[in-house]
């Protein structure tokens, strides 16, 4: 929350100072703010009229727009892997970025443009932009940009791997525990809808993947009652000699929960 309202107030004070919060980047690849014009002062009642967006405007255009690259991406067919990786490219450049100084909408599809490049699976930007109407030089021209803010840093984990792998894992435990296998389809399929749910949360910037598969396979298998969760988990801590208890575990299930329940009120 910090590193969102140090973005916004950066941009609320260049709108202050500049009349406006676009960047130009410059031909070395740095940003600067456009010229000061000379009767700028003269016109600071009009620039003064225009109100910058408070950090929870700017919370409820994020809500709006991660919602709108799943909606891409299923438009597409792109598999989890490609949605997931999007988000946290989104997540991560607003983490240091304000809406007000670069436009949700075009940096959106730019991270569904580079998450395909990155896993492989090729899309034009031409067809891209033809899902909003959008002109797809812009997706281009922010390429750029998205990757001198996440550092090049592109390879990212989601918890849709683990999820499967966890669902492998509970074959075994069934058959050892008496579980309900013939509903571990079901399980995952719950999961990943789940997991899509929490990845428009901050929940992929605060908790590893894992934790993450963990807590939405919790919420579905409350749902569908599959497994002894519990059971099931006490003895992933066992075969794994974790220093995590079960306690601290379910607390960051309960905190994983919350933060979707929290992104909730940003939807309605």
């Amino acid at each position: 929350m910090d590193k969102y309202k140090a973005a916004n107030k950066r941009a609320a004070q260049s709108l202050k100072k500049y009349g406006t919060t676009s960047l130009e980047i410059d031909a070395d690849g740095s940003f600067s703010h456009p010229k000061r014009q000379r009767d700028s002062e003269n016109n600071g009642d009009k620039h003064s009229s225009i109100k910058p967006l408070k950090v929870e405007d700017e919370r409820m255009l994020h809500a709006f727009y991660e919602n709108k690259i799943q909606e891409v991406c299923r438009a597409f067919f792109f598999p989890h892997k490609i949605q997931g990786t999007a988000l946290i490219y989104y997540k991560r450049f607003y983490l240091y970025w304000s809406v007000m100084e670069h436009d949700p909408k075009y940096v959106m599809l730019t991270c569904v443009y580079l998450a395909c490049k990155i896993e492989e699976n090729h899309v034009s930007s031409e067809d891209l932009g033809k899902i909003i109407q959008l002109d797809h030089q812009l997706i281009l021209d922010n390429e750029m940009l998205v990757l001198q803010s996440l550092g090049f840093d592109l390879i990212v984990y989601t918890p849709y791997r683990s999820i499967q792998g966890f669902i492998d894992d509970m074959e075994d435990f069934c058959y050892s525990t008496g579980g309900q296998i013939d509903l571990l389809k079901d399980l995952q399929q719950r999961s990943f809808a789940e997991a899509d749910r929490a990845m428009v949360t901050d929940a992929p910037l605060l908790f590893p993947p894992g934790q993450l598969a963990l807590a939405v396979l919790r919420r579905a298998n409350n749902e569908l009652g599959v497994l002894d969760f519990e059971r099931y988990v006490q003895s992933i801590l066992s075969r794994q000699h974790s220093p995590h208890t079960s306690s601290e575990l379910n607390q960051a299930f309960d905190a994983i929960d919350y933060l979707e329940c929290i992104n909730l009120t940003y939807l309605c």
